[in-house]
């Protein structure tokens, strides 16, 4: 007796055939990473071509310009034959004037004349001519006759007209200098201005109360004499000390002048006066 056998009908599966349906196998194909794994390699290429065509067209756009620039350029060409340079018109020179002939001029006699010296004895003896031959003729230091010649005459000296002598009037110059030679100086220097300015200088009480100490520039003109004049005041500090320093610069006696090429001239000078309180 045989067994009892039962036929199975066997069903074959399908058997992956990528790397993608290996590791999607048994999973959830419609999410998404198994469809852009199984495109990938299409995705790339695509992509890598239209690289290549965008760059493939750019260089032609730029090969067309260059072109195209290169056909708008003109070559202009310039005909630098003789024939077409002009000849520049030389000025033109005058003839230097030939000198005129000199005209013949009429000689006049000349007549010796001698002084008439008086003397003891003469072996010879030299009268002056008549007064008829000098009025016709030049006087001169020997007889000779007159007539046409070809030299060209002299112009007769004549009398020199009077001279005229006018007086003229200098205006001298009284601008102030600002520089000079010799700088204005007072008597015995800096040291003796100082001393007379702290003896006659006095504080005022206004800046003594207010504490003001400082510099007042006071700028003046030394006179051709020495004297001072124009005084102002060019920086001051108040509460009295200008009109103070400007008192005291007038109290100044006469200074030593400045000069300009040996003279005396008028020179504008500045000079500061301090107001310092003791502590």
């Amino acid at each position: 007796m045989k067994p009892y056998t039962q036929e199975v009908q066997a069903t074959a599966l399908p058997t992956p055939t990528t790397l993608d349906d290996i590791v999607f196998e048994h999973r959830n194909k419609a999410y998404g990473a198994y469809e852009l794994r199984t495109h990938y390699t299409t995705n790339i290429n695509r992509a890598l071509l239209i690289g290549v065509g965008c760059f493939l067209l750019m260089l032609l756009t730029n090969f067309l310009f260059a072109r195209q620039k290169a056909n708008e350029e003109r070559l202009i060409e310039v005909d630098l034959t003789a024939k077409n340079i002009h000849d520049e018109e030389l000025p033109v020179i005058e003839k230097t004037k030939k000198p005129e002939t000199p005209k013949e001029v009429e000689q006049k006699k000349t007549v010796q004349y001698t002084d008439i010296q008086i003397v003891e004895n003469t072996d010879h003896e030299n009268p002056p001519p008549p007064q008829s031959e000098i009025d016709i003729s030049i006087i001169g230091t020997i007889d000779k006759e007159g007539g046409i010649s070809d030299a060209v005459a002299e112009t007769p000296p004549t009398e020199a007209p009077p001279a005229v002598t006018s007086v003229l009037e200098i205006k001298e110059d009284n601008t102030p200098f600002t520089t000079v030679e010799v700088q204005p100086s007072f008597m015995g220097g800096n040291s003796e201005m100082y001393k007379f300015l702290g003896k006659n200088l006095k504080y005022p009480t206004a800046a003594q109360r207010a504490n003001i100490q400082g510099k007042v520039f006071l700028s003046f003109i030394v006179e051709k004499d020495g004297s001072i004049t124009d005084i102002e005041t060019m920086r001051g500090i108040g509460f009295g000390c200008d009109e103070e320093a400007m008192r005291v610069v007038k109290l100044m006696p006469k200074w030593i002048a400045g000069k300009q090429n040996g003279r005396n001239v008028r020179v504008k000078f500045t000079i500061p006066v301090f107001f310092r309180l003791d502590d």
